[in-house]
Order: C-alpha cells, then structure tokens, then sequence
C-alpha cells in the first residue's frame, strides 16, 4: 500500500523506483535521489520509507506485487530508474543449510529482481536506467553463503543477457558493494566485523552514502550497460 502525502517535486524531477528503500543501502539510495530533486517511490514491508520518499508496502517474493507496483508508479507517469537494493541472508555451512535457507534466499535476491527487471522493460522510458545492488561475494564467495553468493553471481549473468537484449532501449548495470555498514554488518559479532575491516586493502568497510553515490552515478551514466561496477574498497581491482 502507497503511503499518504507524497512530497512535492519539480516537473522536471524523474521518476525513480527504489526496491528496498526501508533501510541500509537502499533507504540511503532512496534519499539521495530524493536529494537531488527527483521523485522518489520506494518500497518497504511494513516499516516505512525515509523523509520525502513516497513509500509503497511492497513483497518481492510475491510475483502479483509486481503488477501493483508498476501501476502504482504509472500514476506519475513512466519510470525513468529503477533501483533494486532489496537483498536477504541466511548464513549456514552448506551441509546444515535447510531448503528454506536456499530458497527464501533464491527468490529475494535473484527470482524477485528478474520479475522486477521483466516489469520494468515495459514500463521505464527510453533511455531509462536499472541498477541492481550486488556484492562483491559473487566474485570472491564467503563461508556459510553459498545461498547468498549464489544469487548474487546469478545477478551478474542476468545483467549481462538483458543488457543485450535491451541495448537500444535502456541499460542496466549492477553495483557491487564490499563490506558495509549497515545491519547487516553491526549484527555481527565483534572478530566477524574486525575480520571485515581489516580484510580490504583500504583496512575499513564503506558507508551506506559511499555506495548510494556510485548508485546514483551509473544510473546517470549513458554509455555502459552490462557493467558490474565493485565499491569494496580494492577488495575487486
């Protein structure tokens, strides 16, 4: 469901659609388009969107949802980007891993952003720009991911093939960040985020807002399609 008062913008303000917009990197994604002037619809599951993002109550496991969505963001007209930051862990020696793990992983991280980017081939401007947040675990795998690596790597093949299959229409590019300081990352344990900082040749994790930056600037970017572009601090050269 679309919240109440959407904020007002510019005529000339584009129409960006966040996947993920609640919290972590999707919510700092959501307010720097915002930031910039654009009108922004972000989806949640309950727990709301960021000051002057429109929100939208929003399942992307659910293949009906999808519909929905891009009504709802047709009422403003088409959109001209598309973001999808949503993403989920269930962390698991792979021999301890239970179907559920893999699934639910599977279908918020890889099968969801497909229907989402399937949608959107139809409803984004020509010209219109996709962005799909990754990880650099696509490249590199973490113990106990193999479900989350997984459906990361199974982004980056995607991309590849509808980027050609859409060349002349839009472009679509994932941004792969590295270790990050979001939930995600606090929630570990004090050796797991130490590991993390020193484990990157910068000897730190990246902020939400430095991964949001590069976000924003593939979507604006008019000459790359098919990219994978890491922001993990030299973990990727």
């Amino acid at each position: 469901m679309p919240s109440t008062n959407p904020p007002v913008v510019p005529d000339s303000a584009k129409n960006v659609v966040v996947i993920g917009a609640s919290r972590g990197i999707g919510a700092v994604v959501a307010s720097t388009f915002a930031s910039h002037g654009h009108r922004v619809i972000g989806t949640h599951r309950g727990s709301g969107t960021p000051d002057g993002v429109i929100g939208f109550e929003f399942d992307i496991t659910d293949p009906g949802a999808v519909a929905g969505l891009f009504s709802f963001v047709g009422g403003f007209g088409r959109a001209d980007v598309v973001v999808v930051a949503s993403g989920i862990t269930r962390d698991s020696p792979l021999v301890r891993m239970s179907d559920s793990d893999i699934d639910e992983v599977i279908a918020t991280n890889l099968v969801g952003p497909m229907r989402v980017v399937r949608a959107a081939a139809s409803k984004i401007v020509r010209g219109g720009s996709i962005v799909l947040v990754s990880s650099v675990g696509a490249r590199l795998g973490h113990v106990g991911q193999a479900n989350y690596t997984a459906s990361k790597a199974g982004l980056e093949g995607f991309v590849r093939t509808v980027a050609q299959e859409f060349a002349s229409k839009f472009r679509i590019n994932i941004v792969a960040p590295g270790p990050t300081r979001t939930d995600m990352f606090l929630a570990a344990g004090a050796e797991a985020r130490a590991a993390m900082e020193q484990g990157t040749p910068m000897r730190r994790v990246g902020e939400p807002v430095e991964i949001a930056d590069v976000v924003y600037w593939v979507s604006q970017s008019t000459y790359m399609t098919g990219a994978t572009v890491p922001v993990s601090g030299g973990l990727i050269v």
